[in-house]
């Protein structure tokens, strides 16, 4: 990698493929804002060590805060590190503030908070999924373990005890909030939350859509087909997922 690049840390799986949602608003934001990136693959066990290596100090205490390191982080051109999607995001938009993320808006706040919600419901019927194909060996049995001792119960079991329909039954209000959401901010027919402008609060949420494409293709299906608004910031948001 070029001395000078701008460099994205996301996590490590077999196929290379960006399937969490947090790497993905910042992989999406990257591309809204055309900046040229490389990407740097870290499996799980390696976030940690890797990143304190680098220099980048621990996510700080916050009600979305879930350990200290956590992938995506961001080497800029500058030299300069910043680890958490809504950070990069602030930065990216200092450095290019076009074309601008609307943060002004505070709509990102409004949509993080509402994903936020929407994702828990649902990871459940996801999560499990991870170690079965999706992660390497390696990092397949150190999230099964973390996420064991995190959550007190296996992710085969928590899959069976509130996936499937429970973890959709779950997620039912959360999809009417995100749905008055979209349709409430609109200035025109646009696709976006504010129509025909995009923000990163539409990144957001077409994070998640991106990670259910490689995760799990059906829940995609079911999710954008709960409303037309959905399937068609899914469709618009396909120009920076890349």
């Amino acid at each position: 990698m070029s001395g000078n690049a701008t460099i994205l840390y996301d996590i490590a799986n077999n196929a290379n493929l960006t399937f969490s949602p947090n790497p993905w608003k910042s992989r999406l934001a990257l591309n809204f804002k055309g900046v040229p990136f490389e990407t740097e693959w870290i499996e799980y066990p390696d976030i940690e060590p890797k990143f304190k290596a680098l220099g980048i100090p621990p996510n700080p205490e916050g009600p979305y805060k879930f350990t200290d390191y956590t992938s995506p982080a961001v080497r800029f051109a500058d030299g300069t590190y910043v680890m958490d999607s809504q950070a990069i995001a602030e930065k990216l938009e200092a450095l290019y503030p076009e074309p601008s993320f609307h943060l002004d808006t505070g709509l990102h706040d409004e949509a993080a908070a509402i994903m936020q919600e929407l994702m828990w419901s649902l990871f459940p019927d996801l999560l499990h999924l991870l170690p079965k194909g999706i992660l390497s060996e390696r990092s397949a049995v150190w999230f099964a373990e973390d996420r064991k001792r995190r959550f007190g119960i296996s992710l085969d079991d928590l899959a069976a005890a509130k996936g499937g329909e429970v973890a959709w039954e779950a997620a039912q209000p959360h999809m009417a909030t995100l749905k008055t959401f979209l349709t409430s901010k609109k200035k025109d027919e646009g696709p976006f939350i504010m129509g025909s402008t995009p923000s990163y609060g539409d990144l957001i949420i077409i994070a998640l859509f991106q990670s259910l494409h490689v995760v799990k293709k059906e829940s995609l299906a079911r999710l954008v087909g709960y409303c037309s608004d959905f399937e068609k910031l899914h469709e618009a948001g396909k120009q920076w997922a890349r």
